[in-house]
């Protein structure tokens, strides 16, 4: 099984959609602790498929920036893992810098 590592200093150069920064920060905020209860919930609060949303799960744990129990795993929780949490701590903080940025700009106008 081929396990793909990403290291925190290339962080910048991951590409993620509105979708997974969606699904990365509601497993940040801890609420659902298992991966099965999350997507039921996600599916529910945001009107999307179930499949779509295990599918971008997958995914995500694929590049490392989530983790969760599957088939034939001991139990662990879901959650971000530290690069995850690297990522959506990056994401924020470029949001809320952009947001700011513009409301600046307006005010200068």
């Amino acid at each position: 099984m081929h396990v793909q590592t990403t290291s925190i200093e290339n962080v910048g150069q991951l590409r993620l959609t509105d979708k997974e920064l969606m699904l990365m920060y509601e497993i940040g905020l801890n609420l659902i602790p298992t991966a099965t209860d999350f997507v039921d919930y996600v599916s529910s609060k945001y009107q999307v498929s179930q499949s779509g949303v295990w599918y971008t799960l997958k995914k995500l744990k694929k590049e490392s920036l989530v983790d969760f129990m599957e088939k034939g795993e001991g139990p662990k929780p879901l959650g971000l893992t530290e690069l995850g949490m690297s990522v959506i701590r990056g994401k924020i903080t470029d949001v809320q810098h952009r947001q700011y940025h513009h409301v600046t700009m307006s005010v200068k106008a």
